[in-house]
C-alpha cells in the first residue's frame, strides 16, 4: 500500500516559497538512489521551495512562480540529492547564472507557468544526474503510465519531506472545468489527477515534473510531458492538479536553452 506523502509549506519567511502556492504530493512511495536522476531542488536561503527537471547540462526548467520576482542571490539548485538534510555523495549545489520565466507569464492567472534557470556551471552527468526528454503527454495511452516526484509535506501545512518521493498519477484526461476558463486553457495546461482521490500535489510542489512511459520504435523512455503549476490544495484529494503542458513550449525551449542531449538512460519500471 502507498504510503502518505504530500508536499507543503515552509511556515517561514526565510523560505520564500511562492505566493498562493500549492505543491505537495500524497500518496506515494521513497525514491531509491539514482531512481529519478533529472530531478532537481530549487531552494531559497538553504530551505527547499520547489522542484524542476535538468534540461540539459547548463539549463534546468520549473515554474515562472517559482522563481519570478526573487533575487537570483537568494536561490540555488541541488542535483543529485535523494535527502534534503544529509547531503548525498553526488549532489551537485550550483548557483544561477540567470532565471527566464516564459516571457508572456500571467502572474494572477498563472498562465504561461513556466520558467528557465541557467547554471553558473555544468551539471556533472552520472547515475545521480541525468537530463530527461520531454514531449507531448498521451492521454489516450492504456495505461497512462505516469508519475510525479519530488520533495514534500504529508500534512496539510507541514514541512517538505526529507526524502525525494514519488506517486503514480492514473487520470491524465481529467476535468478541471472547476477551475473556471481564466484558470485552466487546455492548449498551454494539463489537467490531471487520481481516480482513487488518494493521491495529489500541493503547497510547494511547484515545478515538480509529471512524467510518462512513451514508447518510441518499441523503446520505452520516461518522458516529461509537464511542471506542477497549481490546484485547490490539498484537502480534497479528488481535486485534479494543473500542470504546465511543456510541448506548447517547444520553439521557446529551444531558442533558450538549446537542444536536449540524445536520451541515454535505459527505462526501469517503478511500480
Amino acid at each position: 500500500m502507498l504510503s502518505a506523502l504530500v508536499f507543503t509549506v515552509l511556515l517561514t519567511f526565510a523560505s520564500g516559497a511562492p505566493n498562493g502556492g500549492t505543491g505537495r504530493l500524497i500518496g506515494g512511495t521513497q525514491a531509491t538512489q539514482g531512481q529519478f536522476p533529472y530531478v532537481v531542488s530549487i531552494s531559497r536561503f538553504d530551505q527547499h521551495i520547489c522542484g524542476g527537471f535538468i534540461y540539459n547540462d547548463r539549463w534546468i526548467v520549473t515554474t515562472a512562480k517559482c522563481v519570478f520576482g526573487k533575487p537570483m542571490a537568494e536561490l540555488k539548485v541541488t542535483v543529485g540529492a535523494l535527502s534534503l538534510i544529509t547531503p548525498d555523495p553526488e549532489e551537485q549545489v550550483i548557483t544561477f547564472l540567470d532565471m527566464v520565466p516564459f516571457p508572456q507569464y500571467e502572474e494572477a492567472t498563472q498562465k504561461h507557468d513556466i520558467a528557465l534557470i541557467e547554471l553558473s556551471r555544468p551539471i556533472v552527468f552520472g547515475a545521480t544526474a541525468q537530463p530527461i526528454r520531454y514531449d507531448e503527454i498521451d492521454e489516450l495511452a492504456t495505461p497512462w503510465d505516469a508519475k510525479i516526484v519530488g520533495w514534500g509535506a504529508t500534512f496539510e501545512g507541514g514541512v517538505p519531506a526529507t526524502r525525494l518521493r514519488w506517486a503514480p498519477i492514473d487520470d491524465l484526461a481529467a476535468d478541471c472545468r472547476a477551475y473556471g476558463i481564466d484558470q485552466y486553457i487546455q492548449n498551454f495546461m494539463i489537467c490531471a489527477g487520481s481516480t482513487t482521490g488518494t493521491i495529489s500535489p500541493c503547497q510547494y510542489d511547484e515545478g515538480t515534473p509529471l512524467t510518462q512511459i512513451a514508447n518510441y520504435g518499441g523503446v520505452a523512455e520516461e518522458i516529461v510531458v509537464g511542471v506542477m503549476s497549481k490546484n485547490q490544495g490539498c484537502t480534497d484529494l479528488t481535486v485534479p492538479s494543473i500542470y504546465t503542458r511543456l510541448a506548447t513550449y517547444y520553439s521557446w525551449l529551444l531558442q533558450t536553452a538549446g537542444q536536449q542531449p540524445a536520451p541515454t538512460r535505459t527505462y526501469v519500471n517503478s511500480k
